[in-house]
C-alpha cells in the first residue's frame, strides 16, 4: 500500500443524517487505511437538553456502528465554540484528517461561504474534508465518482489516497474529468486539428494525477470536454450522467476568496444532485 498522511481521523458529528452519513464515509478511510478514528461532538454554550442528548446519541451510534466493523474508534465530547474546541483538539492529537457536513445554507444560500466548514479550512493544521449530502436517508453506495482535475498537480498524491479509499470500498467507478475553457466563440471556430492540439495539451496537465491512481491499480475513465464554464460544465456531467459523488479539491485561493459571489464551490455545491466532497489538504 502507498504511503498516505492520514493516520489519525476525526469526524465530527451534530445528531443530524448528514453529520452521520459523512461518519459513514470516513468508515471507509479508516478502514482502507488502518487509521484511528475519532468521532467528536461539540456541547456549545446555550444548547438544550435535548440538543445535548441527541448530539451525545449520535455519538454513541457511530461508535457502535464501526466497533461492529473492526473499526478502531474512539469517542469524545467537546465543550465550547465548535471551530475553536476542534482546532484545540486536532492540535493536541496531532489529527492529520478531519471530516465534516456542510449543509444549512446561509440567507444567499450560500453552503461554503461563512460556513464551519470554510472556517475549519481556514483554522485548522490538518486537511479538513467537507460533504454536503444531498439524500441523507439513502445508503452510501458510490456506485460513480466523478474528480474534476485542473491539472495543476496540486496534492495529486493525497486527492488519490482519497479515491482510493472509496474505489476499494465501494468498488465506485471512477472519471477524471477535465474542462478546456474556452469562449463561445473560439469554441464555435475550433477546427477539427485545433480540438485535437487542446486535448493533447490537457492529457499532459492529467499525466500527475492518472499515474498516482494507476500506481494504486484504480481502473478510472478520462473525459476532456470544451465548454465556457468549468462549474457548468461539472454540474452538467455530474446532472446528466447520475453521478453519485463528486470530489472537488479546495485550494488556498478557494478558501480566501469564500465570500466572493462568483466562488464556483458554491454552485457545485448547491446545485449538483449528488453528494459532494469538497477536501482541502494541508
Amino acid at each position: 500500500m502507498p504511503y498516505h498522511p492520514f493516520k489519525k481521523i476525526l469526524v465530527a458529528v451534530d445528531g443530524s443524517f448528514h453529520a452521520s452519513i459523512a461518519a459513514r464515509y470516513s468508515f471507509s478511510l479508516a478502514e482502507t487505511f488502518n487509521s484511528k478514528l475519532f468521532v467528536a461532538t461539540v456541547i456549545t454554550e446555550g444548547m438544550g437538553e435535548l440538543e445535548e442528548k441527541v448530539a451525545t446519541n449520535s455519538v454513541v451510534k457511530i461508535l457502535d456502528e464501526a466497533r461492529d466493523a473492526g473499526i478502531d474508534i474512539e469517542g469524545v465530547l467537546l465543550k465550547g465554540d465548535v471551530v475553536s474546541a476542534i482546532d484545540r483538539f486536532v492540535r493536541d492529537n496531532r489529527i492529520d484528517l478531519v471530516i465534516v457536513s456542510t449543509r444549512r445554507p446561509h440567507r444567499d444560500r450560500r453552503l461554503f461561504a461563512s460556513s464551519v466548514t470554510s472556517a475549519l479550512m481556514s483554522k485548522l493544521p490538518c486537511s479538513v474534508a467537507g460533504l454536503k449530502i444531498t439524500h441523507p436517508g439513502r445508503s452510501i453506495r458510490p456506485g460513480k465518482v466523478l474528480i474534476p482535475v485542473i491539472g495543476d498537480g496540486y496534492k495529486d498524491q493525497e486527492r488519490a489516497d482519497i479515491t482510493e479509499a472509496l474505489s476499494h470500498k465501494f468498488d465506485s467507478r471512477i472519471t477524471v474529468f477535465h474542462v478546456i475553457e474556452l469562449t463561445a466563440l473560439r469554441i464555435k471556430r475550433l477546427d477539427t486539428s485545433e480540438k485535437g492540439s487542446l486535448i493533447k495539451s490537457a492529457e499532459k496537465r492529467l499525466v500527475s494525477f492518472i499515474s498516482e491512481l494507476r500506481r494504486r491499480e484504480i481502473s478510472m475513465a478520462e473525459k476532456i470536454v470544451t465548454g465556457r464554464n468549468a462549474r457548468e460544465e461539472i454540474i452538467s456531467e455530474a446532472s446528466h450522467h447520475k453521478y453519485d459523488l463528486i470530489i472537488v479539491g479546495a485550494t488556498t485561493r478557494n478558501i480566501l476568496r469564500r465570500v466572493v459571489s462568483g466562488n464556483p464551490v458554491e454552485g457545485i455545491l448547491r446545485d449538483t444532485p449528488c453528494d459532494v466532497m469538497l477536501v482541502h489538504f494541508k
